[in-house]
């Protein structure tokens, strides 16, 4: 979205003028970073504190102000319901579209309304807690099948020289475009008697010690695992998750054990920011 801001709350649009409908104005937090919540503990004999060698976020709390117009008081009504009956469901999908982009982040909400009076403008405000304080920008799935061997090259050659093609190297590789570190997520395609992803930079694996049935997959994301749906997370194997840096890219490579029809790996890495 470019020269708007909106925000989408769940199916409810905000938009940042003054319109029939809702409107926003006074969105709090949602750029910058939440304190460290390592403990520090104070060196007693010498300046400062013992170093951290790593940093941990705490939750983000992002709130907005919000009011809406329609024709009757009634009209104010039924959009506070309907407000209120989205916060309530959460996680809700916050996205936030600016001229640089959008960003979204998954959170749980509370929704503080204020009396109209009868009239046909209404206001709220709605706090919203971010579990996980990065905010994203969804990245592209591409996906490969397992490693195979091409067609090879006949010798002598014949002049003009064509180099046949086929084979796969069985690899992704995944961008994370932000600043943040972000965990990619998988989808494997069966069928597949087993299955281990690899990540080429640091030797991490996740494994799948199951069959996979031609037509199945198995999502694996946020250290869970579904097939169809269905938790299967007891099958995975090794569960070394390595996150991709902020800026950089990391290669995954896909190893299968007894391959039916046409197996798939399909992955993704959403890009991330503090």
């Amino acid at each position: 979205m470019t020269g708007e801001r909106s925000l989408q709350f769940g199916p409810i649009t905000f938009v940042d003028f003054d319109a029939p409908g809702w409107a926003y104005s006074g969105l709090i937090d949602w750029f910058g970073s939440t304190p460290d919540k390592k403990d520090v503990v104070e060196r007693p004999q010498q300046h400062g504190a013992f170093p951290a060698d790593v940093s941990l976020r705490a939750s983000k709390a992002i709130s907005f102000r919000a009011s809406f117009r329609g024709q009757t008081g009634a009209d104010v009504e039924e959009a506070y319901d309907r407000l209120t009956a989205v916060a309530a469901e959460g996680p809700v999908l916050l996205t936030a579209n600016y001229p640089g982009g959008s960003t979204w982040r998954k959170v749980t909400a509370t929704v503080n309304v204020e009396d109209h009076f009868g009239l046909h403008i209404g206001e709220a405000t709605i706090h919203c807690v971010a579990r996980d304080p990065r905010r994203y920008a969804t990245g592209e799935w591409v996906e490969t099948p397992p490693p195979s061997p091409g067609q090879g090259q006949t010798w002598p050659e014949v002049s003009p020289e064509v180099w046949p093609g086929g084979g796969s190297t069985g690899r992704i590789t995944l961008v994370n475009d932000g600043k943040a570190p972000t965990l990619p997520s998988f989808v494997l395609k069966g069928g597949i008697g087993s299955a281990l992803i690899t990540c080429v930079e640091t030797g991490a694996r996740v494994g799948f010690a199951r069959p996979i049935p031609a037509g199945s997959s198995v999502v694996i994301e946020n250290g869970r695992a579904t097939l169809d749906g269905q938790d299967v997370s007891r099958w995975l194997r090794f569960r070394e998750w390595t996150p991709i840096p902020g800026g950089m890219s990391r290669s995954f490579q896909l190893n299968v054990v007894e391959p039916v029809g046409t197996p798939r790996l399909a992955g993704k890495a959403d890009h991330a920011w503090w």
